[in-house]
Parts: structure tokens; sequence; C-alpha cells
């Protein structure tokens, strides 16, 4: 009995033994793979960790004694070992810890505050305020700087307990890395930090070898002899070049941003793609602003509407409802007196603004208190009005409509209306077909509105055309240009790459203000009273805070700033050339320009106009209805096509 029982057990174990070799052959066979956490790369994290809080540790030591000449250089060679040791990893912090890298770690040099955290002012704090104390001249408080080593340490060392227990997969840390890409082109070499030290170059540098590190890290789970592959050896090879075309090119002013662009980062950027495409390590199912799957940031499908759509779901006759909403945005029917429409303020030609310092107000009686910006490109932003007090373009839309000075209409007065059109009925059953709006709604009138507009995009200009590969695009003077852009003059730290708005990348979710004091007129030495988002969010570091809007198709849409006293490209660069309102001589606590004065030459001036010219587009946005729907009331059919004032 005993051996009969013995013999059963063997039997079980050995068909238990049979199933397991047959699931582990399967899975060896199977083409679809599952990444895994790597430890390699975590191990590769907590020591540049290690290192970063060595070194601030390292000049806590030194502080006391900064006023040595010997101590203060220490102090800065450990603060860029640091800052090297960050930037090697930063794709890794930023993904985890976004928040602490915000407002603890590598926030710009400005108080922050969110409406999402009530009323709480955050001071800057971080490796920027460091670099501040090191290399700038202002007056040392050693006590403050201690606080901003300790606060460093103590935010590095809850990171490494974070991470220790996080789990990422192979597949996160190549979008991390796409991410960090996108990061370097829009921020790091456009002076979003390094401010003082103009190591921005060195630090794309760091960057571009923490990317090696990860790269070489990665290890698919199931399918170890696929990898690595050609698309990793091509990937170092490429990251290779780049790193020796900064070595030899270390200048930050000089530095040919939009070379080391179209000849390194883009075939990086490409092979990042071609990993996922790989079925090695699949897209993460996440919806982002940035569409990971394009191979490219400058193609039409490189930023995924539905992400700043608040109707993503609502997907059933977009053709059409884009078609109706160009007929409501043209039509006057919609304002209060049937004499003016969207496209009164939104003029195609003008790219889409009114050429006015100010808008004009209902029955053309004033003016109202801000200039019109622009439609193109509207959808890229996660705010609106210059105040940012829409949270979505529907409610942007909506406060238009109903305003009294604007459109002074009701949502009551606009659907009695267009139910007196027969063609009007007809287009919103076709519209909303298959959806509880096939009869004239509010909700039909705000979304037809949205969609069209979603349709005014303006991404394929000049500029575009040189970062897709047509060098023929862009002269030597447009070049220099957009380097003096994204370096001596400092616009591409508040007017992002390549959307040129506020909408801060790489994950685009966040809108900046900015304090630059724009005078009452062109001639004043007073600010202008319009507080801005101050009346929004009732921060006094918002006082005349003004979303940064976008510069493409500048050439088009002057006047320009929110009180539309500049009429000219040059007039703009003169008032940020001099240093703001503060180069006024405007008393302004809170400006958020980094330095007085920019020391822009006239041919700097020249070349900066042109590059910011070669950012027009308007293809296909021209168009305008060929005549607007038919209603009962004839009185009604003599409205004009875009309104008449």
């Amino acid at each position: 009995m005993i051996f009969l029982k013995k013999k059963i057990i063997i039997k079980k174990n050995d068909v238990f033994l049979c199933l397991l070799l047959v699931f582990i052959t399967c899975s060896f066979f199977q083409k679809k793979t599952i990444p895994h956490s790597s430890v390699s790369n975590n191990k590769f994290v907590l020591k540049n960790t290690d290192l970063i809080i060595k070194e601030l540790q390292f000049s806590i030591n030194l502080i006391d004694s900064i006023h040595s000449a010997i101590v203060l250089n220490k102090l800065k060679s450990s603060y860029l070992k640091s800052r090297h040791y960050y930037k090697q990893i930063e794709c890794y912090v930023e993904y985890c810890s976004p928040f602490d890298v915000k407002y603890y770690i590598n926030g710009p040099l400005v108080k922050k505050s969110e409406l999402e955290y009530g009323k709480k002012i955050f001071d800057p704090h971080g490796f920027q305020v460091i670099e501040e104390f090191l290399f700038s001249s202002k007056t040392l408080d050693i006590e403050k700087q201690k606080t901003e080593y300790l606060m460093l340490i103590e935010v590095f060392t809850a990171f490494q307990k974070k991470i220790k227990t996080a789990t990422i997969n192979d597949s996160q840390i190549i979008e991390m890395l796409q991410f960090e890409i996108i990061r370097t082109i829009s921020l790091t070499l456009n002076g979003y930090d390094a401010t003082f030290t103009k190591s921005n170059v060195e630090e794309t540098i760091s960057v571009l070898n923490g990317c090696t590190v990860f790269i070489n890290n990665l290890k698919p789970k199931y399918s170890p002899n696929l990898f690595p592959n050609i698309t990793h050896q091509k990937l170092n090879n490429s990251i290779s070049k780049a790193i020796s075309y900064c070595q030899q090119n270390k200048n930050y002013n000089s530095f040919n941003r939009l070379y080391f662009i179209t000849r390194h980062i883009n075939q990086i950027y490409k092979l990042l793609n071609e990993f996922h495409k790989s079925e090695l390590f699949p897209f993460t199912p996440v919806n982002y602003a940035v569409n990971l799957k394009s191979a490219s940031l400058f193609e039409p499908n490189s930023f995924n509407l539905n992400y700043f759509s608040v109707k993503v779901n609502d997907t059933i006759g977009i053709e059409k409802q884009k078609e109706l909403g160009e007929l409501l945005f043209f039509d006057p029917i919609l304002s209060g007196n049937n004499l003016r429409a969207c496209a009164s303020c939104h003029k195609p030609e003008l790219g889409f603004t009114d050429g006015l310092e100010k808008a004009v107000e209902f029955e053309n009686k004033n003016n109202l208190n801000r200039n019109t910006p622009t439609l193109l490109n509207t959808i890229y932003q996660k705010n609106f009005f210059y105040d940012g007090r829409a949270r979505q373009l529907e409610e942007q839309i909506n406060d238009v409509l109903h305003n009294k000075q604007e459109m002074n209409s009701t949502a009551d007065e606009m659907i009695k209306k267009l139910n007196t059109s027969e063609e009007y009925k007809y287009f919103f059953k076709l519209a909303f077909t298959g959806t509880a709006d096939t009869i004239i709604s509010y909700y039909g009138i705000l979304k037809a509105i949205h969609e069209y507009e979603k349709t005014l995009i303006s991404t394929n200009s000049r500029f575009d055309k040189y970062l897709k590969g047509n060098f023929t695009q862009l002269n030597q003077k447009e070049i220099n240009g957009y380097n003096i852009f994204s370096g001596k003059a400092l616009c591409g730290s508040c007017h992002f790459f390549p959307l040129f708005n506020g909408l801060v990348p790489p994950i685009y979710n966040d809108t900046e203000y900015e304090v630059i004091g724009v005078p009452k007129s062109k001639s004043s030495l007073i600010i202008d009273e319009d507080e801005g988002r101050k009346k929004v969010t009732k921060a006094y570091i918002h006082q005349y805070a003004f979303k940064t809007p976008t510069v493409r198709n500048i050439g088009l849409t002057a006047p320009y700033m929110h009180n539309g006293i500049y009429k000219t490209i040059e007039e703009v660069i003169d008032f940020y050339n001099i240093g703001g309102g503060k180069g006024l001589s405007i008393n302004i606590p809170h400006q958020t320009l980094p330095f007085d004065s920019l020391h822009l030459n006239k041919k700097e001036i020249n070349e900066l106009k042109l590059f910011m010219l070669s950012l027009t587009d308007t293809t296909g946005l021209n168009k305008k209805p060929k005549r607007l729907p038919f209603f009962k009331d004839d009185k009604l059919n003599k409205r004009v096509i875009g309104g008449i004032y």
C-alpha cells in the first residue's frame, strides 16, 4: 500500500512537471511579451540619488566658510556634480514625483499658486534657488541656503524610499525617455533651468548619458534572445552622435538647436518609438497630451486632441458637427441683435483676431477691456481667456455667448431662433444622429462650435516643414532667430517649443501665467490697471499675471499684449529687451521676467523677428461658408456672414 501511494504521488508530480513544461514552452514561443520592472535601472536611480545627497551634504559642511573664494569654487563644483547626477535620472524623478520636482527640486525662480491647492503660496525651492545663490551677485543668505540643501536632501531621501517599492516596467522606462527628449529640447535648451550657469548643453549631455544607461538596462522578461536588437544598436549609436555634437558645441547662446533637433533628436525619438512597435515594450494605456505612438513631434497626429477635450467619448457625427459648428461660428443669429458673430472678433484673414487694440463691445458703442486672442491652435490649452477663468473650451464659448458686452444672448433665445429655420433643424438632426441632441439643444450649439474650433490647427508653417526635414524652408537668419528665441532672448522659457504657448512640456497639463509689467499705454510708465489672473485666484502673486499666448502666426495677429498697446513685433521685442515693466521703472514686486535686460542688438532683434514670422500658417483656414441657413422670418435672411461689426 505504501508503495502504491508513493507511485501515485510520483505520477501526479510527473503530470505537474509536464504541464509546467508546456506552459514554459508556450511562453517562450509567444510573440507578445510582458515588460517587467528593471532592477538595474532602479539601482542606477538609487545610486545617483545617493550621489546627489552626498554632494548636498558636502556643501552643507562647507557653506559657513563661503566667503572664501576657494570654498565658493568647491561649492560651485559640488553643485554642478549634483546637477549632473540629477539630470541623468531626471526622466525617472519627473515621472514618479512630478509634484516634488515642480515645487521642491527643480522649479523656476518664481512663487507659485494653484487653484487646486487653495490659497497656498509656494515659494521657489530646490536646485535653481541654490544656483542663484552660488552663481549670481545676489546678497548671500547662508541660513536660507542651508535650508534649501537640507530640504533637497529630505526630498531625495523620501524619493528613494518611494521607488524602492515602486513597480516600473520597461515600457514605462521608454516612455520616460520619450518625455525626457521632449523636455530637453523644449525646456533644458530653452533656459527653463540653469539660467545662471548657462550649462544647459552640458546638462543635455548628462541627460543623454542617462538615457544610454536606462536603455542598456532594458531586459524583456520573456524574450531575452530578441534583445538587444538592431533598433537598440541604432539608438545607442544615435545618442552617441548627439553627445558628440554637444561636446563640440557647448556654448549656450551659439548652440544650433535646430540642427541638433533635426539631425539628432528626431532620429532618437523615432527609434524610441520603434522600441514600442517591436512589441517587446508595448505602449502603456495612458491618454497623454503627446501622442507617443507618433514617430515625431512634428506630424499632424503628434498631439492627442482628445486629451484637451472634455467630451472624449462623444464622437458620433463629429464631421457633421464640425460643419454645423462652422455655420454657427460665422452666423450672427447667435447674438442678441443678429448683427455679430464669433467671426466678428475672430476673422480668419487676421489669424482669427480682429486687428483692433481692444475688441468692440455689443452694439458697437465702446471697447472691451482686452485684446482679442487668436483661435488658431486654441484647442492646445488647458485654460481659456487671458486670466484663465474658463477650464474648458465649451465654458469659454458659453461665457462669450452670454456676456452682455459681447454676444448678449441666452441659451433659450438661441434655441428659439434656430428652431425657426428648417435648415438648421435638419443640420442638427444630421450632426447628432444617434444621440439625444437631434433636436436643437444648447449642448449641441456648444459642442458643434467646439468641434469646429478644434479644426483650427496651425502647425504647417515653414518652421514646421524645416523640422520635418525640408531644410530649404528656413534661411540662416531665421535659424539664428530661433537660437536667439530659445537662447539669449529666453523667449522659449515661456513660449514653449513646439506649440510656442504657455502650456508646459512635456506633459502639457499646466498653463503658465506671467507678470511682465505691461504699461497702460505705449508711452506710459504706469502699469495697466487690469489685474489679470488675480481676479480668478485672489492670489497676490497673480496681480497683473496673464496667460502666455502663442507666438505662432504673430505676423497676422497685431496689435499685441493683453491690452493691445504695441502695434509691431519690434515694439514687443524692445519691451522685453529693456526688462519689461521693471525696465520701464514700474514697481512690480512679482515680475516673472528673469533679468533686467536681454542686451539684444539690432541684428539679433531682426533675426528674432524673422524667425517668429516663419511660424505663420493659415493653410486651409481662411474659408468661410458660402451662405447661411434660411429662416422663416425674411428679416433674418439679411444676416451677413461673419457679422457686420
